[in-house]
């Protein structure tokens, strides 16, 4: 059937390209902006002269007006520096208060730090305990900054107030709350899905909000216990504890106005989550995630689920960052309300509570940045916390958008990528393509097209990553079913990737019965019922959550794929070589032995390279670092068998009723999870969303090539 599919759709495209004697441009006039209201704020770059390279956390310091930052001078999380700088538009240099010995990430100050100076910094490092280096404690450390100038970290000053073990969702945040009290988060300390059962286990640190009482402290003692804490009388019961259930919080937050607490957590598989605090609350972690149930029967805590406040399936977040409540001047609209947002999605969203119900929660804007914190400025500026891109950007309202003479395209015959839509003929400048391995698209074959900007150039990024694509450049991809038995071919969708400002859009349009024009599909996409099947147009955020920033957006824009003879001009020519002579992309051409995806369907390929290459193109844009598949599964094509913690590795997100399993069992397919989450549909399917119906020949290949491994 591939094959057959092969031909059918996808070589009357490349012969389109065959055609072309040169490059022509591509003139985009409609395909810009986005059909949706323009969101209501912008990101801006904001201290642009002061060097803010993979800041993590940031404070407003009270009493000078100054701006804490913990900062990496490299990728690597070690030696990470607090920092304090004047907020003004053309700083340009800070000083470097005290190098941190170990990773840290959060920023907290005493209530009389005006006074006394005191600051706590969550970190984790090295456990000295052990002597081969591979367990970690996670630790809340106070420093004291003194009084008198320069106000410098007073040497010997530091003092653990509490730690606990913890190889991976750490928590380590603080916050005061008006009750005088430190509240603490702690996650499940593991790296997978709360491997140790530690959630619902009242007699560990772990997975927590603990409150102690650091003033009231007895001498030589870093705290105390408060005797109002909801579990001081539960036997085993850790006494610190105030509420539990949680995952890995990222950020807390005390609103000293209301008194609202609010903790941010990172969810696992589709759940993102932010809580406002009570006393004593079991928010469900790991029989939960968010308000789903993850693992059925694990609940053992004493108290009974308290559901999230806020909550977003990963279509929208895929790693909540906690924010906080503001109450600056600059925006009086948004008074009382909890700003977060995401690290993975780069949104931003605030939401209104009353301490009794949500009055409003909603979208300010979608950016580009990896967001791992937020703070203020004394002016009541918004400031955001950019991990991976420039530093520092401060929210401002959105220009009053101009009217524009064309509306964005609601037709697909708008979009100017198609010089006749029912011929699927392109436009001028905008150039068919072929892939190595398609994905699983519920059967459906696909034909490709490529829309650089004017005469713009595309940038090879070795042979596994990647390309690198100008602003302006479209990505389309029309979805067809072919004819079966009394069934005529179809065509369903075209599904198109945009890029604007240093960011990627989806949008879908759904073809006409009449198979002559696509209408645009709404942002919460569709489901239609045909003669034999129902088909899935999945939303806008489910489209990104596979084409995803740690994915490069651009799944099939790789070497490894694009690395092909096709027929051009009559001769057979490599299609990347022809592109480079196009002008089309710029670089070397790949050379003869150079890495290129098998076929997965292709019985002449090697069994195990089919396996690999189907498990890269159907699973690496979530099960990669970043990537939000929450494992420590890793199945770039570029990685080696044995860092792809895949092979006889014990599944993280349950064993479907398997004894003794794993993800794959070498040897042993009734040992092995993937091959059933392949084929299943419906809760712990995988792929999780995009897809209705299993691929039975993919399968098949899975099956074979597990069972081709040596037994264990």
């Amino acid at each position: 059937m591939n094959r057959r599919l092969l031909a059918l759709f996808i070589l009357p495209a490349v012969a389109a390209l065959s055609h072309a004697a040169e490059r022509q441009p591509w003139v985009n006039t409609r395909l810009v902006g986005s059909p949706e209201p323009p969101a209501p704020y912008i990101a801006v770059r904001t201290f642009p002269n002061l060097e803010t390279k993979r800041p993590v956390a940031i404070e407003l310091e009270p009493g000078t007006g100054k701006i804490l930052l913990l900062q990496y001078p490299s990728e690597k999380f070690k030696l990470c520096r607090l920092r304090r700088f004047a907020p003004q538009a053309e700083v340009t240099e800070g000083e470097t208060l005290i190098e941190l010995p170990d990773s840290a990430n959060s920023i907290g100050l005493h209530p009389r730090y005006p006074e006394n100076g005191w600051i706590y910094i969550g970190s984790v490092g090295p456990d000295p305990a052990d002597a081969q280096g591979k367990k970690k404690v996670a630790h809340i450390v106070r420093y004291t900054i003194d009084r008198q100038p320069p106000h410098r970290v007073v040497e010997g000053s530091a003092v653990t107030i509490i730690e606990w073990p913890s190889n991976g969702h750490n928590g380590m945040a603080t916050a005061f709350g008006n009750d005088g009290m430190l509240y603490v988060t702690t996650g499940d300390g593991t790296t997978g899905s709360d491997v140790d059962n530690v959630g619902q286990d009242l007699s560990s640190l772990r997975a927590k909000v603990l409150r102690l009482d650091v003033d009231g402290a007895p001498d030589g003692q870093p705290y105390r216990v408060p005797p109002d804490n909801p579990f001081v009388r539960v036997e085993g019961a850790r006494p610190e504890t105030w509420a539990y259930g949680l995952r890995n919080p990222w950020r807390i937050t005390a609103d000293r106005e209301s008194g609202q607490i609010w903790v941010g957590q990172n969810g696992q598989d589709l759940r993102e989550s932010a809580h406002l605090l009570q006393r004593g609350a079991n928010y469900g972690w790991s029989a939960y995630e968010g308000s789903r149930v993850f693992i059925d029967g694990r609940l053992r805590g004493p108290s009974p689920f308290t559901p999230p406040t806020l909550e977003h399936d990963h279509g929208e977040f895929r790693s909540l960052t906690g924010g906080f409540v503001y109450r600056g001047a600059r925006f009086p609209e948004l008074a009382g309300a909890y700003v977060y947002g995401d690290y993975s999605t780069g949104r931003i969203w605030a939401a209104k509570h009353d301490g009794r119900h949500l009055l409003w929660d909603r979208e300010l804007v979608d950016t580009a940045l990896a967001i791992t914190g937020f703070g203020t400025t004394p002016d009541g500026d918004i400031l955001i916390v950019d991990h991976n891109g420039d530093g520092l950007y401060r929210l401002e309202p959105a220009p009053a958008a101009e009217a524009r003479a064309m509306p964005f395209p609601t037709r697909l015959s708008e979009t100017g990528l198609f010089a006749d839509v029912p011929a699927l003929r392109p436009a001028a400048g905008v150039q068919p393509y072929v892939i190595n391995a398609a994905g699983w698209h519920d059967g459906a074959s696909a034909d490709r097209l490529l829309a650089l900007p004017g005469l713009s150039t595309a940038t090879p990024a070795g042979a596994w990553a990647t390309w690198d694509l100008p602003d302006g450049t479209a990505l389309a991809q029309t979805l067809s079913l072919p004819a079966h038995d009394d069934r005529p071919a179809r065509r369903l969708e075209t599904r198109v990737l945009l890029k604007q400002a240093g960011d990627w859009s989806a949008y879908s349009y759904l073809w006409k019965d009449a198979q002559d024009d696509a209408t645009l599909v709404a942002k919460e996409g569709t489901r239609i019922t045909l003669a034999d099947r129902e088909w899935l147009v999945p939303s806008r955020s489910d489209c990104l959550m596979c084409h995803s920033r740690a994915a490069k957006f651009a799944l099939g824009l790789t070497n490894a794929q694009l690395n092909r003879d096709v027929e051009i001009g009559g001769q057979t020519r490599n299609q990347i070589e022809a592109w480079i002579a196009l002008g089309i992309a710029k670089g070397p051409v790949p050379k003869p032995n150079a890495p290129r995806h098998v076929d997965p369907y292709d019985t002449s390929a090697p069994l195990a390279d089919r396996a690999r290459t189907y498990l890269a193109t159907n699973c690496a844009h979530c099960h990669t670092p970043e990537g939000g598949g929450n494992t420590l599964m890793d199945l770039g094509p570029g990685v080696a068998p044995d860092r792809q913690h895949l092979i006889d590795a014990p599944p993280q997100h349950g064993t479907l009723g398997l004894a003794d399993a794993r993800l794959v069992a070498p040897g042993d397919a009734g040992h092995s999870v993937l091959p059933l989450r392949a084929a299943m549909r419906g809760a712990g399917q995988m792929p999780p969303v995009g897809t209705l119906a299993a691929d039975p020949a993919g399968v098949q290949m899975l099956l074979e090539w597990l069972q081709s491994l040596p037994a264990r």
